[in-house]
């Protein structure tokens, strides 16, 4: 049974999400102002107090984007909440800045300038969407700043110092190439707003744009009367293309970067995160934690022998360095900070509901 939240209306148009069992329960969250601090288990003040780190989060916390930052906000918090409980980073122990970016190239550039303003601040985790990703790149690198990012982006404008968890765009563009045509779709029209297909021999469509967008698309072409197969990039699969098009979704395929926790050997992840953030976890969860880690990995291996802190510059050096075994798989990176063999899930969406059925692997 799904579960209506308070509505939210954008320019005339009903944008409440209503989601199914697995969706974060948004009303349980206070929003968030524009720029916002967040500890994760930060010392207590006072004397004896251990010496701390800050890294960065920079996400959509407002605006129609906003269950996608808090999906991420709530597992980078308990990747630095295990890593506190279990002794810090050498006894550092790591507090979270978090700032909002609503999901908006500009917006993303003034975060990351104001993030790098803060000299304890190592690193950052962000952001989630290629467009926002790709216009603060140049802040971080200039300031040395290494840079985790947790979702898909372009294969181009990498910057020195940042890694990528999740495959980039040509991969995810490849694999659903290879979806399609095993399929028998060799004539597929690509749209990325609300634009009919023609009438012809066209056998599927494929959406490139965000979740909204596609929302709307896939209304568009069942008020038409088109009744062609619809796949989706990975921006595609979000709460957001269910809470407008609802119904109208149900049999569109998708590509994503990262796994739905319950598909994976994920038990322990998804109590730990619903005991902390009163939802369950989605892809972006996962691949947000492993972001964290990746970066806290890099923290911690940079740190030199005399107890001191690591500088940005000591962090951005050695992350893509980091070997580990993250809930998304083996991770590990070349030297241009692209993650090897980076895994590719494919879904439907079923019954309303997000992320829907696991197709592959």
């Amino acid at each position: 049974m799904h579960k209506a939240l308070t509505p939210k209306i954008y320019n005339g148009r009903d944008y409440t999400i209503r989601m199914g069992h697995r969706q974060p329960a948004l009303a349980l969250i206070v929003p968030l102002v524009t720029i916002f601090l967040l500890a994760a288990c930060s010392a207590v003040p006072g004397i004896g107090a251990p010496p701390t780190v800050k890294i960065g989060l920079v996400a959509p916390f407002e605006g129609l984007h906003r269950p996608l930052g808090y999906e991420a906000l709530f597992a980078v918090k308990l990747a630095l909440q295990e890593r506190n409980q279990a002794g810090g980073l050498k006894g550092y122990r790591v507090e979270l800045v978090a700032l909002n970016d609503f999901d908006e190239p500009a917006k993303a550039v003034t975060q990351a300038r104001a993030l790098i303003a803060d000299p304890d601040v190592l690193g950052v985790v962000g952001h989630l969407s290629a467009a926002t990703t790709e216009a603060a790149l140049p802040v971080y690198e200039e300031a040395k700043m290494a840079v985790s990012v947790p979702w898909t982006t372009a294969a181009t404008n990498r910057a020195d110092g940042a890694v990528s968890i999740a495959a980039d765009l040509n991969e995810t563009e490849d694999h659903l190439a290879e979806v399609m045509q095993a399929t028998g779709y060799t004539n597929v029209i690509r749209l990325a707003s609300e634009i009919i297909p023609a009438s012809g021999d066209i056998q599927a469509v494929e959406l490139v744009t965000d979740g909204v967008t596609a929302g709307e698309i896939v209304l568009t072409l069942q008020n038409s009367g088109i009744s062609l197969p619809v796949f989706g990039q990975v921006d595609v699969g979000s709460p957001q293309l269910l809470q407008v098009a609802k119904d109208a979704a149900n049999g569109l395929t998708y590509v994503s970067p990262g796994p739905a926790p319950t598909d994976i050997d994920a038990a322990g992840f998804v109590v730990s995160y619903g005991a902390l953030a009163g939802f369950p976890p989605g892809p972006r969860a996962v691949l947000a934690y492993d972001a964290a880690n990746v970066l806290l990995d890099g923290i911690e291996q940079a740190m030199p022998a005399n107890g001191s802190p690591p500088t940005r510059t000591d962090v951005r050096r050695i992350i893509n360095t980091v070997r580990r075994r993250g809930l998304s798989g083996d991770i590990a990176f070349d030297t241009q900070g692209r993650r090897i063999e980076a895994p590719v899930w494919l879904y439907r969406i079923f019954n309303e509901e997000y992320p829907g059925e696991l197709l592959a692997p």
